[in-house]
């Protein structure tokens, strides 16, 4: 005699079973997971969200003593100005040269910078190539300039050498 009930294979129960258990046991520690959650949250809406209140200056004329909530609604007038400045087409140029460039410069050199890097057989080389093209990742722009300066100085330390060596062969 035939049922109409379908016999569920024992694996299929089990892993009903396993999906069953999380669920009743997350449930059961939802202050846990609130607790590991609220970091990422609170982070999430004062970096991401919280941001996004500046965007409204776009539709406003804004000013800065009445704030963002106080300044006058205009829509979309900025937008409007701007893209029908004569100047647009340029602008517009100028970004996509730039974005392209930087996908040029940015996606094969460093690429090609690992295949040489790896050639280097000297692992001392190596490490102070290295160091150099890694510098300035770690060290702020206005540092480096700095160093930059102090470094190519009439006084610095490349042209007291520039300017012995220069003597030197000379003399």
């Amino acid at each position: 005699m035939k049922t109409g009930v379908k016999k569920v294979p024992q694996e299929k129960r089990d892993k009903n079973r396993g999906i069953h258990n999380t669920v009743v046991y997350v449930i059961q520690h939802w202050q846990l997971y609130v607790l590991f959650l609220m970091p990422a949250l609170v982070l999430t809406i004062i970096f991401k969200y919280l941001p996004m209140g500046g965007i409204l200056i776009t539709f406003k004329d804004y000013n800065p003593i009445k704030g963002i909530w106080a300044s006058e609604w205009v829509g979309f007038k900025h937008f409007q100005r701007f893209l029908s400045s004569p100047n647009f087409i340029k602008y517009l140029i100028n970004t996509l040269k730039l974005s392209i460039y930087g996908l040029l410069w940015g996606f094969p050199v460093p690429i090609l910078l690992a295949f040489l890097l790896n050639r280097i057989n000297s692992v001392a080389v190596k490490k102070k190539v290295q160091l150099v093209l890694y510098l300035p990742n770690f060290i702020s722009v206005i540092v480096l300039c700095g160093m930059v300066r102090i470094l190519l100085s009439v006084t610095g330390p490349i042209n007291l050498f520039l300017g012995r060596a220069y003597k030197g062969g000379s003399g």
